[in-house]
């Protein structure tokens, strides 16, 4: 049987009077491996707390050059902070630093210290020189007093008796003022003042005066004092009279042989040698004269010898210019020269003892 021809047409649809049809959607085995895989990765992703989103298709380009951005900073955000990790912390300085601290402070701390100490000490010091220049002027007034009296006294004095009371190493004198005053009466003047007085120091000690003391005949009279332990004022008697065994010039013209006689002259060199003491490489010759005395004699001593050589220093301490000493002198039974005489002893480098001297020398 023929077909009839019927003619095409084309009907409008309204796809919004249609319901989608359902759609089964047929897995096949590598469909279901790959989504159980993709679960199992979802899930472990999960676990670790990653956010993980899953797309089925790519991004697109602007989400990727964010994202890459993004990554970027970070990195170098990173670098920065591992790059000062890296750099080690300067202890060191830190210890430095403290240490520098600490020793400044501790030295000013000793700085006050000091100064406070040092503030103490100078109180104390200026108390006690306070102190101790109050007692030295009280001291020195009573010195001043003790030597004002001796002089006094010393000066109205008009018997040996009295006088022996006041002078130095009585014991040894009084037999050499009785001798001195056998026939002269004890007058040395009426004191009027004192012009000088000074401390002296003779052989490091300082227990020594000099005193200038004017008298009513207008004469000023020297005199040297010493001070005792218990404060009082001696005079020393034998360099006030000069005192010799027999005046000077009388014994340069008796000439006394066979004794030794103790006198304060003064010694120069000399270089006279005749008759006895002509041989120059055994005798060292010396100009002798006396205070008050005229006359002049030579005085030998043995070359080489201690006494010699003790003169010789005498002379050079002195540059080389007359001294004043104590010496022991003889003169020979039967010495032929006129003007000569032996020098037995150097007694002491000046007219005055420092100590009384030994009664067996």
């Amino acid at each position: 049987m023929a077909r009839k021809n019927k003619s095409l047409q084309l009907r409008v649809i309204d796809d919004s009077d249609l319901e989608p049809a359902s759609v089964m959607r047929l897995d096949n085995y590598e469909t279901e491996q790959r989504r159980a895989r993709e679960l199992k990765a979802a899930e472990e992703s999960s676990a670790d707390g990653d956010k993980v989103e899953l797309r089925t298709h790519q991004p697109d380009i602007d989400l990727l050059i964010e994202t890459e951005s993004a990554k970027l900073d970070v990195l170098e955000q990173d670098w920065g902070e591992s790059a000062i990790r890296r750099q080690p912390i300067p202890w060191g300085w830190f210890v430095l630093i403290a240490l520098a601290i600490a020793g400044a402070v501790l030295w000013s701390l000793a700085r006050v210290e000091r100064a406070e100490i040092e503030a103490i000490r100078i109180r104390t010091e200026t108390a006690s020189a306070i102190v101790g220049e109050e007692r030295e002027q009280r001291e020195a007034v009573e010195l001043i007093d003790h030597i004002n009296r001796s002089i006094r006294e010393f000066f109205g004095a008009t018997s040996v008796a009295q006088l022996v009371h006041l002078v130095r190493h009585p014991e040894r004198v009084a037999p050499l003022m009785d001798r001195y005053y056998a026939d002269k009466p004890v007058d040395h003047g009426h004191f009027e003042s004192i012009r000088k007085l000074e401390p002296a120091t003779l052989d490091n000690r300082g227990n020594f005066w000099m005193a200038n003391v004017a008298l009513d005949n207008g004469k000023v009279h020297s005199l040297i004092l010493e001070i005792g332990k218990s404060g009082e004022a001696r005079v020393d008697w034998e360099t006030f009279v000069c005192y010799q065994p027999m005046p000077w010039d009388a014994f340069v013209r008796q000439r006394p042989s066979g004794v030794s006689l103790d006198f304060r002259v003064y010694l120069e060199n000399d270089n006279f040698y005749n008759y006895e003491f002509a041989n120059d490489e055994q005798w060292v010759c010396f100009r002798l004269t006396a205070l008050g005395g005229e006359e002049a004699v030579f005085g030998y001593a043995k070359a080489e010898s201690d006494v010699a050589n003790a003169l010789l220093r005498q002379l050079e301490s002195h540059g080389a210019e007359r001294v004043s000493l104590l010496l022991r002198l003889t003169i020979p039974e039967g010495l032929q020269s006129r003007n000569g005489v032996v020098i037995e002893k150097l007694l002491s480098p000046r007219w005055l003892y420092l100590d009384p001297p030994d009664s067996s020398s």
